[in-house]
């Protein structure tokens, strides 16, 4: 959801600036509105800039400080205004505050802040954040009544205060993710690592009900319900500074593409250790889970498909269906957790309730020192590095990599696993040329005033058609349905007209010749037939060609429809790293 991003001790003495710079990192949390609250280093209380609309190309008028904290919004309470943007302040001025979350019980809490006097300016549930903590703070410390104030929150959140009068940053977290960096004398507070990336690697990751204190002193952590002081724990980074930069490309969605190359191969060589343990539970367990939220599902349904060839049965779940299904689990489940936030609050919620029954968690995740990282009881590391586009692309697909070694590993072929992960890494390098980007260019430019596609596929090409047309949605706001090829007769051919375009995923497989059929069938009623694997047909209207990687042909379908995707969203005016309405971490039900 939203981006939140802090500084003390600024050596620049310009916190406003390099909190700008920072926010437009972030961006892709929330691109509604943004705004800027600045300690200046002459005057009281705070200044505060706030804009609706892209930070992309903005400017600050913020003169100098060395203390700020801005946020990046993706509007849930309230609309897109200026005074519903953050940071928001309390009635005397003196704290404001940022926010990544939903407060649900804000209402209850506004109209007893209301007959207490207090004056509401914004229609968000963040305002009343900032009144409640001015409301404990006339009878308490500041930093209790924060942590005070922010346990009286109902839902997933996390919010950072600047007190113009201590000059310190508070903050506290339950749900949604905060990190710190340390890169003495300066201390940084963010939704994630991206914004601080080029000044240190050493970072602290706040855990759920913790509560944070920076100031000029340094950094200390505490416990949210007892309030007190534990030890600061700090690990390095192995990321690199060119991973958050798109380093000669136009966007980042089109970098994280071409980055497949790298992130894809490279699985086979991560988790060995874990991979082997798990594959041994597996084997044993009374019942595997699989969930995901949106591209996570649809790897959890491939996986689903991966383990059936080797005669593993899993079930696999929207983390957001999965409650009805809960009681299923409990001890001798196995449930796999994919994400590559790790931050997704359906996702959470379902493995914590499993966790309760006493299911095996296991974490398969992208991101760092996520909440779901931490709560699992084993952790598959995607690392594909920072994934900025909103779109997932690379985590994605080196998931899809990783779980298709796992079935590997449960079948004993885990070193043959490994090299065909390997192999298919090389013949994507020797496809992913040029010539094949001006194809599926052209192929956009035909599509570019469609109105609708539709993508079929069947076996393991289904869910890698509904992550085709996922992208195609996602990137270029183009209305892809997806359909496994057999559904059709049963009502789908009945969207087909005159021209309609159907995309038809394909491998060298068992099922080959009925989805040719299924394509066959469309074109019949009028219907245009883009071919995409490493197959040739003269039904096909257009062909994208694909290497013939096995199982893992769907890895090569599926950069296709992010690829057109791209180009899509670029023809019809789409920003491709920020679509309209999405944000890169859903830390809300």
């Amino acid at each position: 959801m939203c981006g939140i991003f802090g500084i003390i001790n600024d050596q620049s003495g310009q916190a406003a600036q390099t909190v700008l710079a920072g926010l437009k990192k972030l961006e892709y949390r929330g691109y509604d509105s943004w705004g800027i609250a600045l300690k200046p280093n002459r005057g009281q209380g705070i200044k505060l800039e706030k804009h609706i609309g892209k930070i992309g190309q903005a400017q600050t008028k913020l003169r100098s400080g060395q203390l700020a904290i801005g946020h990046t919004r993706w509007a849930t309470h309230g609309g897109v205004t200026d005074k519903n943007a953050h940071p928001h302040l309390d009635c005397s001025g003196k704290l404001a505050v940022i926010h990544n979350g939903i407060v649900e019980n804000y209402q209850q809490l506004r109209q007893k802040l209301n007959q207490r006097g207090h004056r509401f300016v914004s229609e968000t549930d963040t305002e009343v954040i900032a009144h409640l903590i001015e409301e404990l703070a006339k009878q308490k410390p500041l930093k209790t009544a924060v942590f005070e104030a922010f346990g009286r929150l109902v839902g997933s959140n996390a919010i950072a205060v600047l007190d113009s009068q201590t000059q310190q940053i508070i903050a506290c977290r339950n749900g949604s993710p905060l990190v710190v960096g340390l890169a003495k004398p300066e201390f940084y507070l963010a939704s994630d690592v991206t914004p601080f990336l080029a000044k240190t690697k050493q970072v602290v990751f706040i855990n759920d009900q913790e509560g944070i204190v920076l100031s000029s002193a340094g950094v200390k952590v505490y416990d949210l319900l007892t309030h007190k002081a534990k030890k600061l724990v700090s690990q390095t980074l192995d990321y690199d500074l060119e991973d958050a930069e798109k380093a000669g490309f136009p966007h980042f969605l089109l970098k994280e593409i071409h980055e497949q190359l790298k992130t894809i191969p490279q699985t086979a060589q991560l988790n060995q250790a874990e991979m082997k343990q798990l594959a041994k539970r597996i084997k044993t367990t009374k019942r595997l889970v699989l969930i995901g939220c949106g591209s996570a599902y649809y790897c959890a349904l491939a996986t689903k498909y991966f383990l059936a060839q080797v005669g593993i049965e899993a079930e696999a779940y929207g983390a957001y269906e999965y409650l009805p299904f809960k009681d299923l689990d409990g001890r001798g489940t196995v449930m796999i957790c994919i994400s590559q936030s790790g931050e997704t609050a359906d996702t959470l919620i379902a493995a914590k309730t499993a966790q309760k029954r006493g299911a095996y968690v296991v974490a398969v995740v992208n991101a760092i020192g996520s909440s779901l990282e931490r709560l699992s009881d084993l952790n598959l590391k995607i690392g594909a590095g920072p994934e900025i586009a909103v779109v997932s692309t690379k985590a994605f697909t080196a998931q899809l990599a990783s779980l298709y070694l796992l079935s590997q590993a449960v079948a004993g072929q885990f070193k043959l696993g490994q090299k065909q992960i390997a192999k298919a890494g090389q013949q994507l390098k020797a496809w992913l040329k040029p010539n094949l980007l001006k194809q599926i260019m052209a192929l956009a430019k035909q599509l570019l005033d469609q109105q609708a596609v539709y993508v079929i596929g069947k076996h393991l090409n289904y869910p890698a058609a509904l992550e085709f047309s996922l992208k195609l949605k996602e990137t270029s706001y183009t209305h892809a349905e997806a359909f496994a090829a057999g559904e059709l007769k049963h009502g789908v051919i009945s969207l087909i007209q005159p021209g309609t375009p159907c995309v038809a995923l394909l491998s060298n497989d068992e099922v080959q010749a009925e989805v040719l059929s299924s394509a066959i069938e469309v074109k019949a009623r009028g219907g245009q037939i883009i071919g995409v694997g490493p197959v040739k047909s003269s039904e096909f209207d257009y062909l994208i060609k694909t290497p013939d990687l096995g199982d893992l042909t769907m890895l090569a379908n599926i950069m296709v429809g992010q690829l057109l995707g791209y180009y899509l969203g670029v023809g019809r005016g789409a920003d491709p790293d920020k679509p309209r309405n999405l944000a890169k971490s859903v830390t809300v039900k």
